[in-house]
């Protein structure tokens, strides 16, 4: 029951907080300008952050969103991150984003200008690969198809500024003192070294990026697979952040690290991290096809030092 109720909480916190985008000025396509060659696409907005790439001056970046005052949520290509906003300047033409949010329920069209809906789409569902077009509808990949929906009951949609960034757990017990038999689930963990990543199309992701440690600090390379398609794939950082002394009831704080909008079969998420001794310290967390939403700690075995996830 203990573990039931903190997998509801967890779900409540995760997929319910969603905070209006008004807030962020969303722009769409944006053009490089102002410098000599190229301007970094950044990890995060700071130029300290690491550089993910030179995106070269008139290069076109999409899905462009305000962060703050001085920085700009961008993709180019297969990276996504953040460009000072001196370095960008809105473009005409088609306005394209990742993902967007649609608001109510609203019909979807097979062609542009059908009058007839092939069906509708619920509110609150979560489309891919859109273009807004100057007619006012909006191409958008739902479950794999291509359709158009009105493009006023859609809204850009940036999963990082919809979750929050961290979150408490509490239990009355420890949770790593318990014997614990892995279930079957639909998310599997690996070592990069047992898995052949070169037969896929995968994504590569660095946690220790979120929190700097020393260079010979122990990394662990991993690999996560699913075998159906997953929506909604979180990476957290967790850490025992107090323990009540009268009760023993104990607060773990979970950190919001990254979010791969999807995984299936063909495109594994290939991870570098730190992992400290016996203790979790990284956790994962996905909604599989039924809907469900999992949260498991990566943990690894005492007996063979292989990795597996421990769902609670």
């Amino acid at each position: 029951m203990k573990r039931v109720t903190v997998v509801i909480l967890l779900l409540c916190m995760l997929l319910t907080v969603l905070p209006a985008m008004a807030d962020n000025v969303y722009y769409g396509n944006m053009e490089v300008v102002n410098c000599n060659e190229w301007v970094s696409l950044r990890e995060n907005p700071s130029t300290s952050a690491k550089r993910l790439v030179k995106v070269p001056l008139g290069a076109v970046v999409t899905d462009c969103q305000q962060y703050g005052e001085n920085w700009i949520y961008a993709v180019y290509e297969d990276d996504q991150g953040y460009i000072q906003a001196k370095y960008l300047q809105q473009c005409e033409g088609l306005s394209v984003c990742s993902a967007m949010l649609i608001s109510d329920w609203t019909d979807y069209y097979e062609a542009m200008g059908d009058l007839v809906p092939a069906g509708a789409i619920p509110p609150n569902t979560i489309v891919r690969n859109c273009a807004v077009h100057a007619s006012g509808q909006a191409y958008v990949e739902y479950y794999g198809y291509g359709v158009y929906v009105d493009a006023d009951l859609a809204v850009p949609y940036n999963e990082l500024s919809h979750f929050p960034q961290e979150v408490s757990l509490h239990y009355n017990y420890h949770i790593f003192d318990e014997a614990y038999t892995p279930p079957d689930l639909a998310l599997g963990i690996a070592y990069a070294e047992d898995f052949d990543l070169s037969a896929y199309d995968y994504t590569a992701y660095d946690y220790t990026e979120f929190e700097p440690v020393d260079e010979d600090t122990p990394k662990v390379h991993y690999v996560l697979y699913a075998d159906s398609t997953l929506r909604h794939v979180h990476l957290f950082s967790v850490s025992i952040q107090c323990v009540n002394a009268e009760t023993g009831q104990e607060t773990i704080q979970a950190t919001l690290e990254n979010i791969q909008y999807e995984m299936d079969p063909e495109h594994p998420l290939a991870v570098t991290a730190v992992m400290y001794g016996d203790m979790p310290n990284l956790a994962v967390g996905y909604e599989d096809q039924t809907g469900a939403y999992h949260f498991a700690f990566v943990d690894m075995s005492g007996e063979d030092g292989s990795l597996y996830l421990s769902e609670f």
